[in-house]
């Protein structure tokens, strides 16, 4: 396994993170900030300042994948243990109970947003020497310009979530907010909304749901439908630009597309990302997930454009190698959908 350096001293391990599983993700190339955020390199940030290919969301929706700070401030936190999730969490620990929920002080938002981006300078900075290094993708990757709360975890579980974007906004960034939907009164309270709002839509029923996402509860279904209704609500719908994330596993949650059409049809969001799994990290074989589980890019062009006929959404775009399609709520979505940043 490759093992990361980080620039400067390396962190101690907080009391929040059992030492077995800190060593895992700072071998993983994990930056633990505070006490229970990180950010990690994602592998277009390595490819683009080489000069390679630029991630799906800069395809979508003109993000810069090299000014892309992919992080978390939930790095324990999920009450979902999904089979596709493909990062160490919860993998390491299933047992909802043993996450530390109360057993330390939550750090600030300033704190967190200050610690993240000081941990993307670090995290860039050993890129300048590297010869397939594009100078000047180099040196722009030390300013950011975008935020995606995504990296693993539930971010709503993050109680002062809405403050965090909110510096995020204050420091001239945009931000990316994927959440699974269990937490409908959070998204409720934001106070600042983030600039494009994602919920995972990852089975047709509540029967799938629970074999596919593992959920704490069974009433996080009830939870995730609500938070779709507010998703097609007057403040979510006017205050942020929306989208449906799907990850379709063939052995888990690909029959019953008519269900996908009824949550699309509620939460009337501006996107649909349609993805297949991928057979990486963690999800694999100790879930029962196997490489043939994930779909070629015709399967995902052709559930895509299926779904498409169901709901009225347009085939816009995508992105082959991440096997993911884009559908289009209408033409005014698809003219509006790359971001001025």
């Amino acid at each position: 396994m490759r093992k990361y350096s980080y620039m400067g001293q390396k962190p101690a391990c907080p009391k929040t993170i059992p030492p077995e599983v800190f060593s895992e993700l700072c071998s993983q190339g994990y930056h633990i900030v505070g006490t229970h955020s990180a950010n990690k390199r994602c592998m277009w940030l390595r490819e683009c300042l080489r000069g390679g290919e630029f991630c799906y969301k800069h395809k979508f929706y003109g993000i810069s994948s090299h000014r892309c700070v992919q992080c978390t401030p939930v790095l324990l936190f999920c009450n979902h243990a999904c089979k596709f999730c493909w990062r160490i969490m919860p993998e390491a620990k299933e047992k909802f109970e043993e996450m530390p929920t109360a057993s330390f002080k939550w750090d600030s938002p300033q704190e967190i947003a200050e610690g993240l981006l000081k941990a993307q300078k670090d995290i860039v900075s050993g890129y300048g020497g590297n010869e397939k290094t594009t100078a000047k993708l180099c040196e722009e990757s030390r300013s950011p310009k975008h935020i995606a709360l995504s990296l693993t975890g539930e971010p709503t579980l993050y109680p002062y979530l809405g403050e965090l974007i909110g510096e995020f906004h204050k420091r001239g960034l945009t931000t990316f907010l994927v959440t699974n939907g269990t937490t409908p009164q959070a998204l409720q309270a934001l106070s600042s909304l983030p600039t494009q709002l994602y919920i995972s839509m990852a089975a047709p029923n509540k029967e799938i749901y629970l074999q596919t996402c593992r959920p704490q509860t069974p009433s996080l279904w009830e939870n995730y439908c609500k938070s779709l209704q507010l998703m097609g609500g007057k403040r979510i719908r006017e205050g942020t630009r929306t989208v449906l994330r799907m990850t379709l596993v063939r052995s888990l949650n690909m029959g019953g597309i008519d269900g996908y059409a009824k949550q699309i049809a509620i939460a009337r969001p501006m996107f649909v990302e349609v993805k297949s799994y991928m057979h990486v990290g963690k999800g694999r074989e100790k879930r029962g997930l196997a490489l043939g589980d994930m779909l070629s890019m015709q399967e995902i062009w052709e559930y895509a454009q299926n779904l498409a006929k169901l709901t009225g959404y347009l085939y816009t775009d995508e992105h082959p190698i991440s096997r993911v399609a884009l559908l289009c709520r209408d033409k005014k979505a698809q003219k509006g959908r790359f971001l001025k940043v």
